[in-house]
């Protein structure tokens, strides 16, 4: 019986993990997207989701803490999001590196000196849509483990539609998801203060139930700040809230804030709610920005996976996919798992229906869609030989999602394989 159950679960590996995470975050985005086009006051969580691929959400969260899950289940979330079980598990016959990730000096090393060698801090990083900015937290968060740091991992597309309803939801539920990862009591309605302030009962709150007893450092993590900074009644209170707790730990000796380290992770400066450069949060911790890899980075990427190339090819790849770090993981990963497509042959198929990236370019494509002012935009970027202006707007938009990089005299496509596929599809 034992044996059964042990040859009837599977473990998703770490890229396997970040590609159900991927999927299950653009499936949540489109359907609240179509149902408020529908004027559905309805949101979509991870629970809804689950129910529909036909597993628990105790099973999907498992299956996103690289805990062992039922085959079937695995292959029943993958079929849902379109993958295959190849994609999520590690085959027997083609062993993925045991860790994949690049460091891009000096960018690691700085960032780490920011957070671990000072009393308190607080850092953004900021990269565009799946440029490695969860990679890169969970490296950070490894290496505060080594040191012998707490942390809390925060993602605001955890947030259903309600929780923006007004600055105090929003704040009481920022509240309870940090005090559950810290496996501390809800005392919410106790403490809150009708008679006090929103971010004031929201600092009291952290300061007596959540930081108390603290002797340790302390990594937060919010990540996906993005939807907050596109929230018009949230997005500025919050940013005065984050800069107090950063003014207070560096001002308040032997206080509990001073082991807070504050990492927001975003995908650019400018949104419909929020230019940060004007906000509470200008001029206030440091900004890491997260770049694509250079050759020397993405042949290290290719040396880890064992695959046999010269130089002259990882050229040849990334004339197509840039430096883009998810895309040079998803041409190896394909590659390994078929052994018998040369890489000439997946560069011709890169950017077709049949593709190695179709999912992923569909998705995109979904999106830009869904805003046909933005697809005119992107449009008019791919069809030209020269740099684009655009409306600001559009710019940081396109930017946020990838798609585009920002130059002197324009915008330009951030990669080949996007001007190959959008261009004859918008």
């Amino acid at each position: 019986m034992s044996k059964k159950r042990e040859t009837d679960s599977v473990q998703a590996t770490a890229q396997g993990i970040r590609r159900v995470r991927d999927r299950v975050r653009d499936r949540i985005l489109r359907e609240r997207q179509q149902r408020r086009e529908q004027h559905l006051d309805l949101s979509y969580t991870r629970e809804e989701l689950a129910v529909q691929a036909g597993i628990s959400i105790d099973t999907l969260k498992r299956l996103l803490r690289g805990v062992n899950v039922r085959r079937d289940s695995a292959e029943a979330i993958a079929r849902f999001l379109e993958l295959q079980l190849a994609d999520l598990i590690e085959p027997n016959d083609h062993q993925r590196p045991s860790d994949s990730y690049v460091e891009r000096p000096p960018f690691e090393a700085q960032c780490y000196d920011t957070i671990f060698s000072q009393s308190s801090a607080l850092v953004r990083v900021k990269a565009p849509h799946r440029m490695g900015k969860t990679w890169f937290v969970e490296h950070l968060l490894n290496q505060g483990q080594a040191k012998c740091y707490q942390s809390v991992t925060l993602s605001f597309r955890d947030a259903d539609r309600a929780v923006f309803a007004d600055l105090q939801t929003f704040l009481k539920w920022f509240c309870i998801s940090v005090g559950n990862s810290l496996e501390r009591p809800n005392q919410l309605e106790e403490k809150w203060q009708a008679d006090l302030g929103n971010n004031s009962n929201c600092t009291n709150y952290f300061e007596t139930c959540l930081w108390s007893g603290l002797d340790t450092p302390l990594v937060l993590v919010l990540d996906d700040v993005d939807l907050v900074f596109e929230q018009h009644d949230i997005a500025d209170d919050f940013c005065k809230l984050l800069r107090s707790w950063y003014d207070r730990a560096r001002r308040v000796r032997g206080s509990a804030w001073r082991n807070l380290r504050l990492v927001i992770v975003h995908s650019t400066d400018i949104y419909g709610a929020l230019d940060i450069n004007y906000s509470p949060l200008a001029n206030v911790g440091t900004v890491f920005s997260l770049r694509t890899f250079y050759l020397r980075e993405a042949a290290e990427l290719v040396q880890r996976y064992a695959v046999d190339w010269q130089a002259d090819q990882i050229k040849q790849m990334m004339e197509l996919i840039g430096g883009n770090p998810y895309l040079i993981h998803e041409a190896l990963d394909y590659l390994k798992l078929h052994p018998e497509m040369s890489l000439e042959q997946f560069l011709h198929s890169a950017a077709t229906e049949i593709g190695p990236y179709h999912n992923y370019l569909g998705e995109l494509l979904s999106t830009l869609q869904q805003n046909s002012n933005l697809a005119m935009a992107f449009k008019s970027i791919v069809n030209s030989t020269v740099p684009t202006r655009v409306e600001p707007a559009f710019v940081f938009q396109l930017y946020g999602m990838g798609l585009v990089e920002v130059e002197e005299k324009g915008v330009v496509p951030s990669c080949e394989l996007y001007r190959r596929y959008f261009r004859d599809r918008l």
